[in-house]
């Protein structure tokens, strides 16, 4: 079940993904995305970012660029590694 913290009303999608996607823009030099998501939380957005490696922790100076939630949607930032967004987030 989704926490309460995430109950609150949702910007639409499409907004909310095109406002994500310019604030990682300049916030991020890498390859990056955006898409939303469901597991066992509930719906999110995710900012994927393309990274040399994803098992390396993000700085606290980026991370804390990224609020838990980003216009009412739970956000999670995803690392994948360079590459992975132009073969499995291709449209």
């Amino acid at each position: 079940m989704a926490s309460l913290y995430f109950r609150g009303k949702k910007t639409p999608k499409e907004e909310a993904k095109r406002k994500l996607m310019e604030h990682i823009a300049d916030n991020w030099t890498g390859g990056f995305t955006v898409d939303f998501w469901t597991d066992g939380g509930g719906p999110m957005i995710r900012a994927v970012l393309e990274m040399e490696d994803p098992d390396e922790r993000i700085g606290d100076a980026l991370r804390s660029k990224f609020d838990a939630v980003w216009m009412g949607w739970r956000l999670v930032v995803l690392k994948v590694p360079i590459g992975h967004i132009g073969v499995f987030h291709s449209s």
